[in-house]
């Protein structure tokens, strides 16, 4: 790789003079690094921990990383999830993966998925939330509006990017804007109106396990020395020596540096090309540094699937992102961030669901999605459900009972606000507080069925 163009990468993740590498050196947050003068000033916790979000609307409880899977393709995913084996008429992929089979999403109660599903460990399945929405376009060049919410999010943000912003400085991340590791343009995300870099996780790799200017750099324990002498310097110039308690509680060791240093380098060896699973595999380990709140990937379902004999690629897809989400749990546990990190998936679109029409492949539905979130948070769920469609017409999502979380004609979320209700509950989910969601999402309620208690 070219050196500006590696000195490029380096800056977009440390932030100007290397500042991310210095946190990540000493473990002090970048926020306190750049201003010790604010943070000593502010007690205890530097005005980090759980503090407000970017709108001043109130602290956030356990705030979460966000790991965003999205795709323009639209694939099937909201034909096979939990909620739409009741009814005959939808029709599922003849494969034994996709048969109909019983699923606990914790709590005792079971609803019926397709069987791939019940491969997910037990643990994750209780976190899991499935969200029957509409994201109101059959357009894949829509996926910048969808990840807009088709206009509910407040000054035109994305909702990663919102999320992103909001969960910046209660996470003392480097930087406040999302990263996108899909590589795709056409999962492009924009923060404040401005485009994001796509990254890949092959170029994280060569970027960060360089032995001279990365993670492999012996420069780490000099950094951390400087950086924690300076600090101390600065409290005790100011008067404040009792503040080493403050910085003390932030410091991280040599030995835990080298060993944090000895994991992540670890888990960039195990990044060999741009697949979903390395995908994550490098959101993890930004979240580790502190790079960003949000990581943006593509974790597929099986397409675009309008030519799509027998279904076979949508159980392929099915197989293979299922397959990929299996391997978050573990990968969190050994990174030290079970329960600190929250996935979520919303693509542009779902698909037409009605069986004597999908036994081929299946068209645009702007009507009918799912949403997946899984995470501490939240709570093992299905949310919302299928409306009945009348003759001639397609399936879509029907209006949710905020109270209960299901699916009701009578729901007083209506159609037109289910998408909005979705980001509000996942919002709720990664910790924002209530006034945070109302001021930002213009749309919707959130569900508290989908949230753990």
């Amino acid at each position: 790789m070219r050196p500006d163009r590696r000195d490029a990468i380096l800056k977009l993740l440390f932030g100007a003079g290397g500042i991310g590498l210095r946190a990540l050196a000493t473990g002090v947050p970048a926020s306190i690094l750049l201003d010790p003068r604010r943070a000593l000033a502010a007690g205890a916790d530097g005005g980090i921990t759980d503090g407000p979000g970017a709108d001043g609307t109130g602290a956030l409880t356990n705030p979460q990383f966000l790991i965003f899977s999205t795709s323009a393709n639209g694939d099937p995913i909201n034909c096979n999830a939990p909620g739409t084996y009741d009814d005959p008429n939808i029709g599922h992929p003849a494969d034994p993966s996709m048969a109909s089979t019983p699923l606990s999403l914790g709590g005792g109660a079971t609803v019926n998925a397709a069987q791939i599903w019940s491969t997910l460990p037990a643990a994750m399945l209780a976190r899991t939330c499935f969200f029957h929405h509409a994201t109101y376009t059959v357009i894949h060049p829509d996926e910048g509006k969808v990840l807009r919410m088709m206009g509910a999010v407040a000054g035109g943000e994305m909702l990663p990017s919102w999320l992103s912003r909001e969960l910046a400085g209660a996470l003392g991340t480097v930087r406040a804007q999302p990263i996108s590791l899909s590589g795709s343009a056409t999962e492009a995300v924009y923060y404040q109106g401005a485009p994001q870099a796509l990254l890949t996780p092959t170029t994280l790799s060569s970027v960060l396990s360089s032995p001279t200017n990365g993670l492999g750099s012996a420069d780490l324990v000099k950094l951390r020395d400087q950086g924690l002498d300076a600090l101390l310097a600065f409290a005790r110039s100011q008067g404040q020596t009792a503040q080493k308690s403050f910085i003390d509680r932030y410091a991280t060791s040599t030995a835990q540096l080298r060993t944090l240093q000895d994991r992540l380098l670890a888990g960039l060896a195990t990044i060999k090309n741009n697949s979903a699973d390395s995908q994550i595999q490098a959101a993890i380990i930004l979240f580790q540094m502190k790079v960003t709140p949000a990581v943006v990937v593509n974790v597929g379902f099986g397409g675009d699937n309008h030519g799509d004999p027998g279904l076979a690629g949508e159980i392929a897809g099915h197989q293979s992102g299922v397959a990929t989400l299996a391997k978050l749990t573990p990968a969190l546990a050994a990174a030290g961030m079970a329960d600190q990190v929250t996935f979520a998936m919303t693509n542009v679109f779902g698909r037409t669901m009605i069986a004597s029409q999908s036994t081929n492949g299946r068209q645009h539905n702007q009507g009918h999605h799912v949403s997946l979130i899984v995470g501490a948070r939240v709570h093992g769920s299905v949310i919302g459900g299928v409306a009945q469609p009348a003759a001639g017409k397609e399936y879509t999502a029907l209006p949710i009972d905020s109270a209960t979380g299901q699916g009701s004609a009578s729901g007083d979320v209506g159609f037109s606000s289910t998408f909005g209700a979705m980001g509000k509950t996942l919002g709720a989910a990664v910790g924002l507080p209530q006034e945070n969601l109302d001021a930002n999402v213009l749309a919707g309620a959130v569900i508290k069925s989908a949230l753990a208690t």
